[in-house]
């Protein structure tokens, strides 16, 4: 190749063809699902009520929009509320676990 010639980056090409489409959202789900994975189980609990509580609140709105503002606003502001004390409260790191367990020196000395 010549030195003069650009290269095209990837990212802003689509293809016409479904396949290559489907392999690439597949390639993205992936990464996404790897980060979640390396999630503690309570960071996975807490994001999944503030997602739940988002949703709700979402619904609540759309529904409001919709529908006589005086059913279900009063609604709308629980969830609004209950979101915003989830997002205040900070939960705690849990202590790293120790791969090896920790022997005393009596422990040591015996096994040696």
């Amino acid at each position: 190749m010549a030195k003069d010639k650009k290269k095209h980056s990837k990212k802003g090409i689509q293809s016409d063809d479904l396949l290559d489409e489907a392999a690439i959202a597949l390639k993205k789900f992936r990464k996404v699902t790897k980060q979640i994975g390396k999630l503690s189980t309570g960071q996975k609990i807490v994001g999944g009520i503030a997602l739940l509580a988002a949703g709700l609140t979402y619904v609540a709105k759309k529904q409001a929009e919709a529908g006589s503002a005086t059913d279900a606003s009063p609604d709308a502001k629980a969830a609004e509320q209950t979101l915003a004390k989830m997002t205040d409260e900070k939960e705690t790191p849990a202590p790293p676990f120790r791969k090896t367990p920790h022997r005393s020196k009596k422990s040591k000395h015996i096994l040696d």
